[in-house]
């Protein structure tokens, strides 16, 4: 009758996969149907505009034509791109196309690096441009200079250059040939002013005339471009030097007005004392200059004023920023590399990590699995991330496939109750006698128990995890555990005339962990001892700390002991070996698999050996477990 029965189950289900055969035949070329609708709906509205078109002329019959399957179509393409736009975002969370991807532009990781060290050199760079004492101390150099010229030349032109008659004052025509011999080769402008302050010789007035130093005018420079970038950066700099820095010098103004001079320091010099100046001309460029007495003994002749040419000064700074700025480049140059390769040396190791983790994802729906790259030998964050990734994908595929098994184990065992319970109500129409029924009904009352043992066992297995994770760890006395574990159980070892010795060390064994999940498996053992141990026989229960700190509990009963191949079996789930006297399925099996799961979740370890004097079988089995103190 049962091979009768599943015999109708398969025709049936054979005939419920045939009746689903042609609805879902139909339903697919339905969408075959759907799919090519604007491409078949086009032939069947064309006899309606037939007529018109043959009347109408090739431009005319486009234009009537057109209008109506364009936008079918332009709507048609638009969700084709949108349907295409979410299964790529689908697959790529980024939003990047897979398809057409553009051109790879530098990830923001990069461009903040390289900004950042770009900020920071451009600062530097700007701050060494704007505050380099370079020009001052050049500018007190050059003052220094044209002081000790001008001393030297003032007591020349005292010495040579009076007049005739022996009156105060300075005769031009000497002055100027004096000057001329002294001046010209330094590039210094010279000037003598009398004791009224009137202009008697100047250097650049009288050059052309008294046999000067021929010039010729050189081809512009580059840098001398006033819309060139040197321009630019001149200009930045007088304004951060001028107006930023406070450091604003006064312009050239008229010199020499009517003849007279109107420098102040012109004035100081016919005093007597030795005066400077700052100035810029009508281009913006530096002039120094130095005023010095014509004087011999405490009689002042006149004034001397020797200052740079324009541009002196400037030309040498710029020079020097121009210097700056090479060095500058070089330094861009090696700074942007540099920052790539440590942008790429952070960025793509994450980028791979991501990269990796997104295929695993994928991979998880595709039952393929990923391994994530392996850094750790760089020895850094990234090294550290990258192990610690590895671990938890490797730790999540095990649970993956640890609950793969457990669902196979899980209808593997929940299969044999009911194959038996089934069978066993097919039988029951066929019971003649009342003994038959009631033997039957037995059966199937166990079945339904055994059923029951098994979804309670399971569901406590498959909470396990969850709740070993949210449960707080905290410090317990185990030796008071193992006291509490012994005197519960007594009752049924006396039942079974076994007794349990309590061999826990006097001292206090304290540890930290949760409390009710370890007298759980203590409970597992000392019960599943109990069920081998034969009448008259002892359990022995023993707890100490070894040498390297950690705790050892040891469950040994006289039994049987275990074959040597199930040793580590024996902690699979729903592995089940009992002794010939106990009843059929009064156990799941799982009991020693959760042991081994609470005492993992403590970073502890659990093992099952034989007891086996030397020369001797085996003479009973014992189970250690060992717990971190």
């Amino acid at each position: 009758m049962r091979d009768v029965a599943e015999g109708a189950d398969r025709t049936s289900s054979a005939g419920r996969r045939a009746g689903e055969d042609p609805g879902t035949q139909q339903s697919a070329d339905g969408g075959r149907g759907a799919a090519a609708s604007p491409s078949a709906a086009a032939p069947e509205e064309e006899p309606e505009d037939a007529a018109p078109r043959a009347e109408a002329p090739a431009s005319s019959r486009h234009a009537s034509a057109k209008p109506g399957r364009a936008e079918r179509r332009a709507a048609k393409a638009a969700e084709l791109r949108e349907a295409r736009r979410k299964a790529r975002l689908r697959r790529n969370p980024d939003g990047e196309d897979d398809d057409q991807a553009p051109p790879r532009t530098p990830s923001r990781l990069t461009r903040r690096i390289v900004s950042f060290n770009l900020i920071g050199l451009g600062l530097l760079v700007a701050g060494v441009l704007a505050l380099n004492d370079f020009r001052g101390k050049l500018i007190e150099l050059r003052t220094q200079a044209l002081e000790t010229q001008g001393a030297i030349i003032a007591i020349t032109l005292a010495e040579s250059a009076g007049r005739d008659d022996g009156s105060l004052g300075i005769d031009p025509p000497k002055a100027q040939v004096v000057l001329s011999r002294v001046i010209e080769p330094a590039r210094v402008r010279a000037q003598i002013f009398d004791r009224g302050a009137r202009l008697m010789v100047d250097t650049h007035l009288a050059a052309g005339h008294t046999g000067g130093v021929q010039t010729e005018t050189l081809p512009a420079s580059r840098f001398d471009d006033p819309d060139g970038p040197m321009a630019w950066i001149e200009r930045a700099g007088r304004f951060l030097r001028d107006v930023a820095l406070g450091d604003a010098r006064e312009p050239v103004a008229t010199e020499i007005l009517g003849g007279v001079a109107r420098m102040q320091e012109v004035y100081a010099a016919l005093g007597g004392a030795v005066a400077r100046g700052e100035r810029v001309n009508a281009r913006g460029e530096l002039i120094v200059s130095v005023s010095v007495p014509i004087q011999t003994l405490r009689k002042v002749h006149g004034a001397l004023v020797l200052s740079t040419e324009g541009g002196d000064i400037d030309a040498i700074v710029r020079s020097e920023r121009i210097s700056i700025l090479q060095v500058f480049l070089v330094a861009l140059a090696v700074s942007m590399v540099l920052s790539v390769l440590l942008a790429k040396a952070i960025g793509r190791p994450i980028e791979r990590l991501a990269q990796a983790a997104l295929a695993a994802e994928q991979g998880e729906r595709g039952k393929r699995r990923v391994e994530m790259p392996d850094m750790s030998a760089r020895g850094d964050e990234i090294g550290h991330l990258s192990g610690a990734l590895k671990r938890m994908t490797d730790t999540l595929y095990q649970r993956l496939e640890a609950t793969e098994s457990f669902a196979a184990d899980v209808a593997h065992e929940i299969k044999n109750p009911l194959s038996s319970l089934r069978s066993a109500v097919e039988t029951l129409g066929y019971a003649r006698t009342e003994a038959d029924k009631l033997r039957l009904m037995k059966v199937m009352n166990h079945d339904v128990a055994r059923l029951d043992r098994l979804v309670t066992d399971i569901s406590n297995a498959s909470r396990l995890d969850a709740e070993l994770v949210r449960e707080e760890r905290e410090p317990f006395e185990l030796s008071n555990l193992l006291t509490t574990i012994v005197e519960f159980t007594q009752p049924k070892a006396q039942e079974r005339a076994v007794r349990i010795r309590d061999e826990a060390v006097d001292e206090s064994i304290r540890m930290r962990g949760i409390e009710g999940r370890l007298a759980q498996v203590f409970v597992n053992l000392i019960e599943n001892a109990l069920s081998f141990s034969p009448e008259g026989s002892e359990i022995r229960v023993a707890a100490a700390r070894g040498g390297d700190g950690r705790i050892r509990v040891t469950v040994e009963d006289e039994g049987p002991g275990i074959p040597d191949d199930n040793l580590e079996s024996v902690f699979e789930r729903f592995y089940s070996e009992r002794p010939d006297t106990e009843a059929y399925g009064n156990h799941s099996g799982l009991g020693l698999a959760i042991s081994r799961q609470i005492v993992e979740a403590h970073n502890g370890r659990i093992s099952a050996e034989n007891i086996r004097p030397a020369g001797h079988d085996r003479r009973g089995a014992r189970f250690v477990v060992e717990l971190p103190g």
